[in-house]
């Protein structure tokens, strides 16, 4: 026991060390990044005096750039402890609003989303931002996970009993490959991941961030059926603060 406990108390030292380091390099790529997105932006608004061959090179650039600007993000809410701009949020209207930021992506890999709300669910505490990032995350994964056939992401919200407590459901289903016995282990692990271009962060910020409010995240995966990924949101707010 004694042994156990000290790896992981070493362990959670490393990690804690890692944040701060991948936070600080993370502040001091953004100001460089920042000057090649201004530049790039710049030659792109000449396009029209520009090759088509140039302009497809400008635009991968960029689409580069913001890739490593979410990655950025990403990095920073995993290192961080977040608790700014807390207040009663909806998750409905996080939801929607991150729907609609997924929507491009979703068309074009031919994914189809539908919502079931329910009407009156009290507001939670939370950072928007926060549950914002969490929503986008597993929403991309969900569109991801079904790339390969097109496919449909059931998003829904409801009032649950779970562990005998009362919570606020927000769950996400997609009919996409599933997750392998081997991986579902391994998920919530910092920097796992199964596909070609991810960094394996995104599940654990969710969690991290989730965890600061003491909400749950769990999933029930079949291999060539899909996935749900559910969250269980303390519902202590009073009625007064039902939407």
């Amino acid at each position: 026991m004694g042994c156990l406990m000290y790896s992981e108390i070493t362990q959670k030292n490393k990690l804690e060390i890692l944040g701060k380091l991948t936070a600080s390099l993370s502040h001091e790529l953004r100001n460089p990044l920042s000057a090649i997105k201004l530049n790039l932006d710049y030659m792109r608004m000449s396009s029209d005096d520009l090759p088509e061959d140039l302009v497809e090179s400008l635009d991968g650039c960029l689409a580069g750039v913001q890739r490593i600007e979410y990655l950025i993000e990403n990095i920073l809410s995993f290192s961080r402890k977040n608790r700014d701009n807390e207040m009663l949020v909806s998750v409905n209207d996080i939801s929607e609003t991150a729907i609609n930021l997924s929507s491009a992506k979703a068309n074009r890999e031919g994914v189809k989303i539908v919502t079931d709300y329910a009407s009156t669910l009290p507001k939670i505490e939370f950072s928007e931002s926060n549950l914002l990032q969490v929503f986008l995350n597993l929403i991309t994964n969900a569109i991801e996970a079904c790339e390969e056939s097109g496919g449909k992401i059931e998003i829904s919200s409801y009032t649950a009993i779970h562990l005998n407590q009362n919570k606020i459901v927000w769950e996400i289903k997609d009919n996409g490959g599933g997750i392998s016995e081997e991986n579902k282990e391994k998920i919530f692990g910092e920097f796992f991941t199964s596909k070609k271009s991810g960094t394996g962060i995104g599940l654990s910020v969710c969690r991290s961030l989730l965890d600061e409010k003491d909400a749950k995240l769990e999933f029930h995966s079949e291999l060539g059926v899909g996935t749900t990924f559910s969250i269980f949101f303390n519902n202590e707010s009073s009625v007064e603060n039902v939407e």
